[in-house]
């Protein structure tokens, strides 16, 4: 919870409470149709599925209560993060730190820091697999465009650009939203997807890996496994190919959440998935970023502060500093935006670098949108997607590339009073 200091000029949190929107119906039925999905596709004993249908009884007007499993490596952290909450229900509650804190809550009730049946058993394992198994030829075409870039020697800029976009639309992927075997937004020409890009900032944000003295550092907030991962891995190939990038680092979740939320091991499995494919691009593909990952190049990093409730306005020094060191953060999809931007009711047609927390660190954003937090939009476009698409902000078939310039200030390494 935010102190009256640091939240008297900041527009009030996303929360469930609020009639008639999609994070209301986003606790009242999805949440808890995700808690049976995990029933209905894991093999967990009976006394494991009681606590995952108490989980999902509780909702949406149960209280926040502190959480149960004191032995996990983050019981002490969601002490602090649950302490200004307690006793709220769920809509009460604002919706970012009640999403990680469903998924939270969903690892205690499966014991996944416990020992046991549950014990480091990823509950959303089933639909991550189906994700990565039922896009074989998208995963293809993608590799054969990175081998053909490579061997006709193309420019990084006109390579880049288009890894960009393959790395937003791969963000219509999301099993929080569509399970596995249900169909998620998709586009199905590149005219179509060009038209429903909204902002495209793609050529600004490249601009901090020029003209460096020394190889640039990128840092990557990465977003959901299965296709998308694969999206944002061949946009590593391409970043690590180009001339001005030294290293890229790919920050990952530490334990299984939002269900499709790619962990290091997702990682480590889509590679092995790559390497063993009939494919000869795709083989080619995982044996370039393999090779990066054993030199260093590519680094994969899991702090525990990327399944926090901790808006990006609160990410304490640490954070901070380790960001300052890189040259450009991508931040990839929907969950990333909300943090980014506080997962707060800002008006859409404020400046995307207005509304962004204040970061050490030139940011771009890829998302489809998928919640109703926007920013950096005309006034034009908002009016014709309400007419024309009512639920233009949370049907993943619309998308923005924004980026916003490292800020100067001392706010950007200080840390607000914020959770």
């Amino acid at each position: 919870m935010e102190s009256p200091e640091s939240s008297a000029s900041l527009p009030a949190p996303l929360r469930g409470t609020d009639a008639g929107s999609f994070t209301h119906h986003t606790i009242a039925r999805r949440w808890p149709r995700i808690a049976d999905r995990v029933v209905a596709e894991n093999d967990f004993p009976d006394a494991i599925n009681a606590r995952i249908q108490a989980l999902r009884n509780d909702l949406p007007d149960g209280s926040i209560r502190p959480l149960r499993d004191e032995e996990a490596p983050d019981a002490g952290l969601w002490t602090e993060y649950v302490a200004p909450h307690r006793g709220k229900t769920w809509l009460e509650a604002p919706w970012f730190f009640g999403e990680t804190y469903f998924y939270r809550r969903l690892l205690e009730a499966t014991g996944y820091f416990r020992s046991g049946a549950g014990a480091r058993v990823d509950p959303f394992a089933s639909q991550k697999d189906q994700g990565l198994v039922q896009t074989t030829d998208r995963i293809g075409a993608l590799a054969e465009r990175r081998m053909r870039a490579l061997d006709e020697g193309e420019g990084a800029g006109p390579v880049l650009t288009r890894l960009f976009r393959s790395a937003l639309w791969g963000n219509q992927a999301d099993l929080s939203m569509w399970a596995a075997d249900e169909e998620g937004p998709a586009h199905d020409d590149v005219a179509q997807a060009e038209e429903h890009l909204l902002v495209d900032d793609t050529a600004t944000a490249l601009l901090p890996l020029q003209n460096l003295e020394r190889p640039a550092r990128v840092d990557i907030w990465a977003d959901n496994a299965g296709f998308e991962l694969v999206s944002d891995l061949a946009l590593v190939d391409g970043l690590l190919a180009a001339e001005a990038v030294g290293r890229v680092t790919i920050h990952l979740k530490a334990h299984p959440t939002f269900v499709s939320d790619a962990t290091v091991g997702d990682v480590h499995a889509t590679l092995q998935a790559l390497a063993d494919a009939d494919e000869a691009p795709v083989r080619a593909l995982a044996r370039r970023l393999q090779t990066a990952l054993a030199s260093g190049r590519l680094r994969l990093r899991d702090a525990w502060v990327w399944t926090s409730p901790l808006r990006a306005r609160a990410l304490p020094l640490h954070v901070r500093a380790d960001l300052a060191r890189a040259d450009l953060l991508i931040s990839k999809g929907d969950a990333n935006y909300r943090r980014l931007l506080g997962d707060r009711h800002w008006a859409f047609t404020t400046p995307f670098e207005e509304a962004v927390a204040p970061l050490p660190v030139p940011v771009v954003a890829l998302r489809t949108h998928k919640s109703e937090v926007a920013a950096g939009l005309s006034r034009s476009q908002v009016d014709r997607l309400d007419e024309q698409a009512p639920d233009w902000s949370v049907n993943g078939e619309w998308g923005v590339i924004q980026s916003a310039p490292v800020d100067p200030s001392a706010a950007a390494f200080r840390p607000a009073t914020a959770t």
